[in-house]
């Protein structure tokens, strides 16, 4: 059994539902997963997976991961003449999601429902929105409409395709849905359906919304755009896959509908902590990217060398951080393939001006580092699948959560206050995740569930993840602190 009625009675007769900003029930939830990178792109050499990808995946599916998100696997600017959902290398790709199955690994694609680059042999400028172009390192992507019919027959056909003929297991999608300059401004548009935006009277009953997003945002065009994600996600689901989204940064839903398992959260993220609670109640389930490339540069001035002797400090605050509300973060891998200079391909134009990401991958370079475009941390997966292994008999099938519990009666444990952050997961064992944020150490009484055991004296460590497991109702808990291993 995945629960134990001791435990959840315990918690019920504490009040626990009552005191916590919410509760789950987790049914199937794959917090595993890895962003892997297949080979590099732009290339002379379409990449072929080898030896090494197949050591890879057996070091993930011997550690917990379930969800490979394969991307650089595309020809996402038509750089070889084919689409933007159409593999380079497609023998190479077959193999590979082959090579996944094997190992129960499921397998995703990198696609994107809003971006397309002008230079696609597919792209038609009648599926655009008129809504300017996103030109950074190597692309020139134009938004496209969600009420082109154009485009969603190819997108949507193309979906089917991935999962039919390629054998994908569903899709990672990256919006480009422009929700901040809404509308379509196309004057050669092909009968493009738009959705009429609605009075501000109405606009007051969205309930499901914030006040901050409601006043920026086209209802309207949000519609369109959540029945566009919508109708993937149905074609997915008939399929039995799976789906991770992401809007954009850390930004709530704007849709009436989620059509999504995992929202993928990051990118543009610099402060953790803001970024935590303004996330917090997020609708499960949550993946964050850690954007190293504000975390531990000096991104404000353009200087994106990279600090190393901060990482280990994020990466326990960002468990300590996310663990308590049901988030879990990505880890970055795969391979980059034969050495190769992409800034100087014949016939691939860079971006002139300054550019993030252009700047970012030559500084990881400059520094040493693995050329992955942002996985020049996979060394310190040894440290996530440490958390991992923990957080993953927390969330097993059937688990009982408590995010944020703030009071129970006859307290046994700390409990959320100023910076210390505390959820409770129930299984065949009660765990207590502690996430204490601030910069000072805390001391605390631990105690058994029942019973008048005067306790233990526990010290949780400044922006650390302290985990305590009970495995009865009448002993001291196991404690847990990973970031002293």
């Amino acid at each position: 059994m995945s629960n134990n009625l001791q435990f959840l009675k315990w918690a019920r007769d504490a009040r626990m539902p009552e005191f916590s900003l919410k509760t789950y029930r987790i049914y199937d939830y794959k917090p595993g997963q890895v962003r892997y990178q297949f080979g590099h792109y732009p290339t002379r050499n379409p990449y072929y997976p080898t030896e090494e990808d197949w050591k890879l995946l057996d070091l993930y599916a011997e550690n917990g991961i379930e969800v490979i998100q394969v991307w650089e696997w595309s020809d996402i600017c038509g750089f070889f003449e084919k689409g933007p959902m159409e593999p380079i290398n497609e023998k190479g790709i077959r193999r590979f999601i082959s090579e996944c199955h094997r190992r129960d690994l499921k397998v995703i694609p990198y696609v994107s429902p809003g971006y397309l680059d002008v230079r696609s042999p597919i792209y038609r400028p009648k599926w655009s929105r008129g809504a300017g172009h996103l030109v950074e390192v190597y692309h020139d992507l134009d938004m496209l409409c969600p009420g082109s019919p154009g485009w969603r027959a190819y997108f949507f056909s193309t979906i089917n395709r991935l999962m039919d003929d390629y054998g994908f297991d569903g899709v990672y999608w990256d919006g480009g849905l422009g929700l901040s300059r809404p509308g379509c401004s196309n004057p050669n548009q092909d009968n493009h359906i738009h959705f009429v935006e609605i009075s501000p009277q109405e606009k007051g009953n969205l309930t499901h919304l914030d006040d901050a997003v409601k006043n920026k945002i086209n209802e309207g065009f949000c519609a369109l755009w959540n029945d566009f994600l919508s109708e993937m996600y149905a074609r997915i689901k008939k399929r039995n896959g799976l789906v991770v989204g992401h809007i954009g940064s850390d930004i709530p839903s704007p849709f009436q509908n989620k059509c999504w398992d995992y929202q993928l959260l990051g990118e543009g993220i610099g402060n953790v902590l803001a970024s935590i609670e303004k996330t917090k109640d997020y609708e499960p389930y949550v993946i964050r990217f850690n954007d190293w490339s504000r975390l531990i540069t000096n991104w404000k001035e353009r200087d994106l060398t990279p600090n190393l002797k901060l990482v280990p400090e994020i990466e326990h605050l960002s468990m300590a951080s996310s663990i308590p509300y049901l988030q879990f973060r990505w880890l970055e891998g795969g391979r980059y393939g034969e050495e190769e200079d992409i800034f100087n391909i014949p016939g691939i134009p860079w971006k002139k001006e300054w550019d993030h990401w252009t700047e970012w991958r030559k500084a990881q370079r400059k520094a040493g580092l693995s050329p992955l475009i942002a996985a020049s941390f996979a060394a310190n997966r040894d440290r996530y699948f440490k958390y991992l292994s923990i957080y993953k008999k927390m969330t097993k099938v059937n688990t009982a959560v408590y995010i944020e519990v703030k009071k129970i009666e006859k307290n046994r444990f700390p409990l959320t206050e100023g910076d210390r952050h505390v959820s409770v997961f129930v299984n065949d064992a009660l765990w207590v995740a502690i996430g204490h944020l601030g910069t000072e150490s805390q001391k605390v009484l631990v105690q058994p569930l029942k019973g008048n055991d005067e306790g233990k004296i526990v010290f949780l460590s400044p922006k650390t993840l302290t985990i305590l497991r009970y495995y009865d109702l009448v002993s001291q808990p196991e404690v847990i602190q990973l970031a002293t291993e």
